[in-house]
């Protein structure tokens, strides 16, 4: 990088300071002033919300909101909240919709409940000394009448009464609330053309042609609306009211949502397609085993579908003019799933099909027995065992264990068509399969214990493979992967990880993960590859939740691990969809699968483009089902769900994630991550006698490096610095306190290093030319061993004044800037230390950044004496931020704990919340690292017993490579 002051960059790891409190960091603001003398510490170096569901209290009614499973519940009954101190109350929302389930929570006299935020609230929920029984009507409860936590359902708009016993100390006392239900369809409907013409390429936004859309109208205000566009298309006017007006864009499908406030109780989003068609000619597109054909307008964007294959066969690949998928053309044609783009040529494509073996799963029921040891709660120990599916084809290439959803169970991977599609292709392309019950028959969860010998799930899963080994059906070193779906997902990465690092370790090659966001602590601590496959409209994770998994892929790429993901995205229901249903029952034909699409469309489900209206109830699709096919409402809503990119398994993914594993198999590479190889910090020398120090480690391989170091005063001039140290000393140690380089002026290196070398490194890393005769510092270490070192910079005789810091990674061989870290003094409220880095590569580097005030007082630092609540950001060459943190335990504790050991960084303790930390995967380019006092927030409450915050003081500047 070229060392301008916007990327003021990097010392690095731990080292020993001294003067530390007479060394000021550069303030954005101005230059920062000076400061007294410090301890010197030494820093070692690497190697070496619950959710309250309040009790007996005060407030009116209503006064208090909770949370059960992410939802807001009111108090229910209209009364005083507290007023269960004495005889107990229910807790639901105040509005449902008919037909959706609900909970309500029964709160026992004198209790108070937690129960983990986002959870389903069941945990915890009840009072260990009540009982409950529940009733209800105008509506039903789904499940038990018994627990603390029911669900439920409202039949009919209207007014549903819940009414619960609560016997708790031998004292029965009941509890109601009235919930108002709404049916969805008081909503009405979107009403937007079909299809509309793309907005052309440069369109003045002025000319640009707009469409109509709209929903029913409010009556006496009865309702709000909201409006959101997906895609480029852009909403006009009228948002907030009921018509807008929308700009088309460009081709493709631009789903249009409005979210219908009724009654201020519930939220119905309606949900409406628009095809933006191209501007080419109509062409024809001819797709045979498969759906998707017609004809089409040129540029126009086109889902096709191969039909699901046959008893005896998989699907193989899309052959014809293949040249229609571009630059994807090599790996497209093997997905039977695709989006392309209309030529303005005919274009046509087979789905081809291969033979494959015709198979069922054992299944063994009563496997592997294991006792629970006896606790006082249960002082009779039970023995429990599972169920196991499994088939494994001779000569398996490797074996994939598949973990069931949440209330599913092993059989749902062989008797669901999704799934089955799924085990059919792995089988057929060499893989055994297995799938065993979660031990929780009750629920269906799987144990999370992150132990495997308390983890009865995971130990089942060891059982299962070491039974295959001792069979001789599997050889102990094939390659082992473990599959989910939801909790099914976590579980499997839980699993995997638990089974890669057991003693002795098993070959756990990959972790593949339908339906979740995954676990950001495993993405940086595990060894084990990881592959998302999501859904674009998943309502349980969100867009939350997609983010967190597209970054916790980007964390594992970020190491240097395999990874990917995908996304499953919205599309078309043609009827050829539900053929999928024969996979799983060979007398359902090509003509069952019509009359489920035409009977879809007469109960307004599907849109003229066939794109779904809205997912319906289970009633109500029940309803709109021939007779002869409602026993497979279950399988139809599946189909429904995988076209609306709901939460729901899918086969769409099966070319991908076999290639993932295929990969694995073959012990691919993942691609190599980025690389440090830049750091820079400028801060000031304030008094006579100060220096300045920075760290840095080099590591990740047994190669020699060559580093430039350089220490820069003089030379700040040309860029305006007026206050720069005239006469800089550098000089460099290693972990021993060993010199092993010094300089007073760049261009007289001394030794065997040339001047004209020095220039010439710089030159070749980007870094800014240095004037002969300047009193700038330089050395070019050669020949370098992996290990720690300290730079230290002061001033020759008596200079003070701004200098700054850096290294740079001449020889970028394997062995890299691993570690970089500075310390410094923070002179004057609102001063930042302001190091910087570069990173280089084609993919991220996955990186922990600390910023550490509290902490210091470990090594000796007074806590008067350093910034007591300091705040860390890294920003992009642009100066936008890429990520932040403020407080560390409020950053993902867990995850930076396990970290922390992993780089070799001295722990935080949940003593220093204040400290600041942060992990991130970054990409390639120039960034800034911001470090100061966090801002005072001044309307909050003030605690008279808190200690003083500290803006000025020491603060410690850290970046590890999570390895």
């Amino acid at each position: 990088m070229h060392s301008s002051f916007r990327f003021l960059c990097f010392p690095a790891l731990v080292f020993s300071l001294t003067a530390l409190g007479t060394s000021s960091a550069f303030a954005q603001a101005g230059g920062a002033g000076g400061g007294g003398a410090a301890p010197r510490p030494t820093i070692p170096g690497p190697g070496g919300g619950n959710v309250v569901f309040p009790g007996a209290g005060g407030g009116g009614a209503g006064g208090q909101i909770i949370t059960i499973g992410g939802v807001v519940m009111l108090p229910g009954g209209g009364g005083n909240p507290g007023a269960n101190a004495t005889t107990g109350r229910i807790v639901s929302v105040a509005g449902v919709l008919v037909g959706n389930e609900t909970q309500a929570l029964a709160v026992a006299p004198n209790q108070a409940v937690t129960a983990a935020a986002g959870g389903s609230g069941a945990a915890g929920a009840a009072a260990s000394n009540a009982s409950y029984a529940w009733t209800i009507t105008g509506g039903r409860i789904v499940g038990s009448t018994t627990s603390a936590i029911v669900d439920y359902v409202a039949d009919a708009a209207g007014t549903v009464s819940l009414n619960v016993a609560i016997t708790a100390n031998g004292i029965t006392t009941t509890a109601t609330a009235s919930v108002t239900a709404i049916s969805a369809s008081l909503a009405g409907v979107i009403t937007a053309p079909a299809s509309a013409a793309a907005t052309p390429a440069g369109t003045p936004t002025a000319t640009a042609a707009t469409v109509p859309i709209s929903v029913s109208p409010a009556v006496s205000a009865d309702r709000t609306f909201r409006w959101t566009v997906f895609g480029d298309a852009v909403i006009t006017s009228g948002q907030g009211t009921d018509k807008i007006t929308l700009r088309p864009g460009t081709p493709g499908v631009k789903v249009v949502t409005c979210t219908v406030t009724l009654q201020r109780l519930v939220n119905v989003p309606l949900t409406s397609y628009v095809v933006v068609n191209g501007a080419g000619p109509a062409t024809t597109l001819a797709i045979t085993n498969g759906t998707g054909g017609g004809t089409y307008t040129g540029n126009s964007r086109v889902d096709i579908f191969a039909n699901p294959p046959p008893a005896g066969q998989v699907f193989d690949r899309w052959t014809g003019d293949v040249a229609v998928f571009g630059v994807n053309s090599l790996v497209a044609p093997f997905n039977s799933h695709l989006m392309l783009t209309m030529p303005n040529t005919p274009v046509t494509l087979t789905a081809t099909y291969k033979a494959a073996p015709i198979w069922a799963p054992v299944t063994t029921t009563g496997f592997n027995p294991q006792t629970a040891a006896a606790t006082p709660n249960n002082p009779t120990p039970a023995t429990v065992t599972s169920t196991l599916s499994a088939y494994l084809p001779t000569n398996a290439t490797g074996l994939v264990f598949l973990l069931h959803e949440t209330g599913s169970n092993a059989g749902s991977w062989f008797n669901t068509p999704e799934a089955a599609i799924l085990t059919r292709d792995l089988v057929a392309a060499g893989y055994g399969v297995a799938a065993l019950n979660s031990i929780n028959r009750n629920t269906g969860a799987w144990a999370n214990q992150a132990v495997l010998a308390n983890n009865f799930d995971a130990q089942n899963h060891l059982a299962a493979l070491n039974k295959f080994i001792q069979d001789g059906t599997l050889t102990a070193t094939k390659p082992v992967f473990f599959l989910g779906f939801a909790a099914g997902a976590d579980a499997a990465n839980r699993y995997a990880n638990i089974l890669a690092t057991a003693t002795p370790a098993r070959p756990i090659r990959g972790a593949v993960l339908y339906g979740t966001a995954g676990d950001e602590t495993l993405a940086v601590t595990s060894k084990v590859p990881q592959y998302y496959a999501n859904a674009a409209n998943d309502q349980t994770l969100g867009n939350v939740g997609l983010n967190a998994a597209r970054a916790n892929s980007a964390l594992m790429a970020g190491r240097g691990l395999p990874t990917g993901t995908f996304i499953n995205a919205f599309s078309p229901v043609h009827a050829g969809r539900f053929r999928a249903l024969s996979v799983t029952n060979a007398t359902f034909t090509a003509a069952d699968a019509t009359a489920i699409h035409a009977a879809l469309k007469t109960a307004s489900f599907l849109d003229s483009n066939d794109y779904i209206t809205t997912l319906p109830t289970t009633v109500a699709l029940t309803a709109a089902l021939p007779e002869a096919y409602r026993a497979r409402a279950a399988d139809v809503a599946a189909q429904l769900a995988v076209a609306h990119a709901s939460q729901e398994f899918y086969s769409a993914a099966n070319a991908r994630v076999i290639a993932f594993l295929n990969a694995r198999v073959a012990g691919t590479p993942g691609p190599t991550p980025g690389r440090l190889v830049n750091l820079s910090t400028r801060t000031k020398i304030s008094f006579v006698g100060d220096s300045f120090a920075l760290g840095f480690n080099i590591g990740g391989g047994t190669e020699r490096a060559t580093l430039l170091i350089r220490g820069i005063g003089p030379a700040l001039a040309k860029f305006g610095v007026d206050s720069a140290i005239s006469a800089p000393r550098l000089e460099v140690n290693d972990n021993t306190g060993r010199l092993i380089a010094y300089n007073e002026r760049w261009d007289a290196p001394g030794g065997s290093v040339t001047a004209a070398q020095i220039a010439a490194a710089a030159a070749g890393v980007g870094a800014f030319a240095l004037g002969a005769g300047d009193l700038d510092t330089a050395v070019l270490l050669t020949n370098l061993a992996p290990g720690s070192y300290t730079a230290t910079i002061k001033g020759i005789n008596g200079s003070t004044g701004d200098v700054l810091a850096e290294v740079y990674d001449v020889s970028k061989n394997s062995t890299r800037l691993t570690n970089l870290s500075t310390i410094a003094q923070i002179a004057n409220p609102g001063d930042l230390l302001i190091p910087g880095i570069v990173i280089q590569g084609n993919a991220p580097r996955t990186l922990l950044v600390r910023a550490v005030g509290p902490g210091l007082s470990d090594f000796g630092i007074p806590a008067n004496a350093v910034v007591t609540d300091p705040l860390i950001s890294v920003l992009n060459a642009a100066g936008n931020p890429v990520d932040n943190n403020n407080n560390w335990t409020q950053g993902g504790a867990t995850t930076l704990t396990a970290v922390f050991p992993v780089v070799g960084a001295f722990p935080l303790k949940t003593t220093n919340p204040a400290d600041a930390a942060l992990v991130t995967a970054i990409t390639a380019g120039n960034y800034t690292l911001q470090a100061g006092a966090a801002p005072i927030n001044p309307n909050a409450p003030v605690n008279p017993n808190a200690a003083a915050v500290n803006a000025i003081g020491t603060v410690l500047v850290e970046v590890y490579e999570i390895p």
